[in-house]
């Protein structure tokens, strides 16, 4: 038995018996360095026995998976379909992850039927990827080879493992779609040892890739809908073989294939665009911004990726037969930070070098969208529509509303009162005003040129006037028809206490009298709770027994029989309700009454119940 043999068993016995402690403790199986995990799809007749033997060398290992996967119950039974963690050493097993995924992805673990894919699930021969408009799939094979299928792509793992010249090889079949190779230089490689090869299959052409010196390789192979395939080496040095015939394709070069026949002599890929705007790390408040890069002499058309990642692994936009060296996303991006590069596509349709990935931030304080085509000026936030007049508050701020359901905070044209502003004020001073405005230019470069119907509004800043009065009966004659509230000590008349706590609301012309029991400091907050008067012009009594109060630190002069008035009026926008409740502070407890007006101005008063 060789000792790489038996450093491996060792390994998986001490992984074996370790997690034992872990998972008595409640914590998950540690990872073995060297090791990764994975989530395998279980096909028909699998066992994890087998699974143990391809993933681990021993078919022993199962418990090990077991306990990766504390959900089996019983380990002689896994159905297909089924998602079992795996735990993988790097760099050794033919098979490749679903490293990121964007939007629509979906995944064949052959022979199961195609369902949505899931990042970490692993791939092996035979299996399949798929994606849809403006999404991706990156896939990553545990020697760090990366796949980049991008959008209405077809991608199979067709044939793995060593081949008879002990050459590790890779076969992927693009059926529809395009597909990127990228491996970087393998640093357990010795001098003078087989360069690792990735064969692409694309219909009846055959393309074979092989890194650098250094180890490197990166190339891209697409199906166009047209028919034929295109294959373009951007590191390392590749080779196509379709109809009888071979063509070496260096790095630097592209060849394109036809549906039947021989691969066409190498041509020399275009160099990478030069983007110019947005400015490296810009931040633009704007859905839409616009993309610019120097042209590329030769350029035929160039493509456009918007991507969440720097490497495109996550897509989110792209665009391409672009004619000019500018584009405009026809469709909002979302706010966030995103990388974007453009390539540029020769006559012969050979993609360039892929640009240098640049960063834009869009930002949440966007303007407009695309050309608006119509819409409203709106006052956005509380507001009161009383006797033909719409009353605001002083922090009212106003919007486009377009007729396509976009918005745009900023119009470039205001005219406030019959004078012309370069935007809203940022405080709105009171009283009547009239605006109107015009849709120009937005910060995405763009320029509607429509009028909008102005809107009149008057702002009210000022709060509720809250009035109160203490006195005798005799003091309020005629006046007491509104609701009289008692508050009197618990110790004073407990029986008559019993049952009487109840918060009160009512709107206006309720006439009723209710006892509220109040014990003291400690209580009077729970057993009064709220009362809330609906009206606009809430007036109500309120009788202690027992009981004192102070404002501003001042008893204030109540007999037992005496009543306390508070009433609330607004001339402006009215009052909405008048709101009588209690809280305890570590000064005692406070009696507080708060007028609200109809838009969100309030106005108070405490008094402390003695």
């Amino acid at each position: 038995m060789s000792r790489r043999l038996l450093s491996t068993l060792g390994l998986l016995v001490s992984m074996l018996l370790a997690p034992t402690v872990s998972r008595a403790q409640g914590a998950a199986p540690e990872v073995p360095a060297g090791y990764e995990t994975g989530w395998h799809i279980v096909r028909p007749g699998e066992t994890l026995e087998g699974l143990a033997a391809r993933y681990l060398g021993s078919a022993g290992a199962w418990a090990q998976i077991q306990r990766l996967n504390p959900r089996i119950e019983d380990p002689n039974r896994i159905e297909p379909g089924q998602r079992v963690r795996i735990l993988v050493r790097r760099g050794t097993l033919p098979m490749a992850k679903l490293n990121r995924l964007s939007r629509q992805v979906e995944e064949q673990p052959s022979p199961i039927p195609w369902f949505a894919a899931q990042v970490d699930d692993l791939l092996v021969e035979r299996d399949g990827v798929r994606t849809y408009a403006k999404s991706s799939a990156d896939l990553r094979f545990t020697d760090g080879t990366r796949l980049l299928v991008t959008e209405d792509s077809l991608v199979f793992l067709r044939r793995t493992g060593g081949m008879l010249q002990g050459i590790e090889k890779k076969s992927v079949e693009i059926v529809e779609g395009q597909a990127d190779l990228e491996s970087g230089p393998s640093p357990g490689r010795s001098a003078g040892a087989p360069r690792p090869e990735v064969e692409i299959v694309l219909g009846n052409a055959r393309a074979t890739s092989r890194p650098d010196s250094s180890g490197g390789v990166q190339a891209r192979a697409r199906r166009p809908t047209e028919g034929g395939s295109k294959v373009m080496v951007y590191g390392g040095d590749g080779e196509v073989e379709s109809g009888g015939a071979k063509v070496a394709v260096p790095q630097g070069m592209g060849t394109s294939v036809p549906q039947q026949g021989p691969p066409s002599p190498p041509e020399k890929l275009l160099p990478a665009p030069r983007a110019t705007a947005p400015a490296a790390s810009a931040e633009v408040a704007c859905l839409t911004p616009l993309f610019t890069w120097e042209p590329v002499p030769e350029a035929d058309s160039y493509i456009v990726e918007v991507c969440g990642d720097p490497g495109c692994g996550v897509l989110v936009e792209r665009a391409t037969e672009i004619k000019a060296a500018e584009w405009r996303p026809a469709t909002p991006l979302p706010l966030g930070a995103f990388h974007w590069r453009v390539t540029a596509r020769g006559r012969s349709g050979l993609d360039g070098y892929p640009g240098e990935p640049g960063t834009v931030s869009i930002l949440p304080q966007v303007a407009s969208l695309p050309p608006l085509e119509g819409g409203t000026l709106r006052i956005v936030g509380t507001q009161a529509d009383i006797e033909g007049r719409t009353f605001v508050n002083g922090e009212v701020r106003l919007e486009v509303a377009a007729a396509d359901g976009t918005v745009a905070e900023s119009p470039g044209q205001v005219a406030i009162d019959g004078r012309e502003a370069g935007a809203w004020p940022t405080a709105w001073p009171a009283g009547e005003h009239t605006v109107s405005a015009a849709a120009a230019a937005d910060p995405c470069g763009q320029s509607p040129s429509f009028k909008l119907a102005p809107v009149t509004f008057v702002v009210d800043d000022t709060p509720p006037s809250l009035r109160w009065e203490a006195g005798d009966r005799k003091s309020f004659a005629g006046r007491l028809t509104p609701p009289e509230m008692v508050l009197r000590s618990r110790k004073s008349d407990r029986r008559r206490d019993e049952g009487r706590n109840t918060p009160l609301t009512w709107s206006t012309g309720g006439v009723r009298w209710f006892p509220l029991a109040v014990s003291g400091k400690e209580e009077a907050a729970g057993l009064l709770g709220t009362v809330e008067i609906a009206s606009d012009s809430p007036e109500l009594f309120l009788r202690t027994r027992g009981l004192k109060l102070a404002a501003n630190g001042t008893d204030v002069p109540l007999g037992e029989d005496d009543l306390l008035w508070i009433s609330a009026e607004d001339t402006g926008s009215r009052v909405q309700s008048l709101t009588l409740t209690t809280r305890v502070t570590p000064a005692g407890t406070i009696l507080e009454a708060v007028a609200v007006d109809l838009v969100g101005n309030s106005s108070r008063v405490e008094w402390l119940l003695r």
